[in-house]
């Protein structure tokens, strides 16, 4: 079995293409580092971590595509995402709330409906854990059917995705998540959980145990799609 993980983080993102905005968000970085530093001390065959500048469309998608060449049924793959997330206007229809969840970098906002593509691109029985430190992060991994509408209106990602995700969403998609410079609320949460543990803990009980650290208003939401469920397997596992 092969554990790669790409983790991504921005403290600031390009003026140019968020209207004059930099996004400042201190502690973005620090949470990548610590990020990547428990996958790599788990024995994971390839940690990748793009900060800043590096967090492209290009840029990301290139680390995404090197590492989907190499894994297969069963392996695990870890992404992970500290920074700002926004929301826009659904283009498709497949939203109940008529919104697209974005993750914000560097050169421009991705929309979930673009995540979930890439994810479709996974080998069968690929697992996949998505962990998002950022706001509107409830379903940011994909677009969401609306339950009023027929089966055909699934999205493509819905139809096509072969993989097993569990995602850690800081908030829920309309929330805002939290941090400082010393790291993200949701991510030190999850860091000191699995830090504390005993013993092994599983992807179900390594949530729940980091969402009891998470001071309110926040709420991290935890969801998962496709399948068989890895949630009882042991983290990072």
């Amino acid at each position: 079995m092969k554990r790669f993980a790409i983790c991504v983080g921005l403290t600031k993102l390009d003026p140019d293409h968020y209207g004059g905005w930099d996004g400042n968000c201190p502690g973005c970085d620090r949470d990548v580092a610590r990020f990547a530093e428990v996958c790599h001390d788990a024995g994971f065959d390839g940690v990748t971590a793009l900060v800043n500048a590096a967090v492209t469309t290009p840029g990301v998608y290139g680390a995404f595509s090197e590492v989907c060449r190499q894994l297969e049924e069963g392996d695990l793959l870890v992404l992970y995402n500290s920074g700002h997330g926004g929301q826009q206007r659904d283009t498709d229809g497949d939203e109940e709330d008529r919104k697209d969840e974005t993750l914000c970098w560097y050169n421009g906002e991705v929309v979930d409906d673009q995540i979930g593509q890439y994810l479709c691109r996974l080998a069968k029985g690929t697992r996949v854990l998505f962990v998002s430190d950022t706001c509107n992060s409830g379903s940011n991994y994909r677009g969401i059917r609306r339950r009023s509408t027929p089966v055909r209106l699934h999205t493509e990602a819905t139809r096509k995705f072969q993989g097993a995700l569990i995602h850690f969403g800081g908030c829920a998609d309309g929330r805002s998540s939290y941090g400082a410079d010393d790291g993200g609320a949701w991510t030190n949460a999850l860091l000191d959980a699995m830090a504390r543990a005993r013993k092994p803990i599983s992807y179900r009980e390594w949530f729940f145990r980091a969402k009891c650290r998470t001071a309110r208003p926040q709420v991290p939401v935890f969801a998962e799609w496709g399948g068989p469920s890895f949630a009882e397997k042991v983290a990072l596992q």
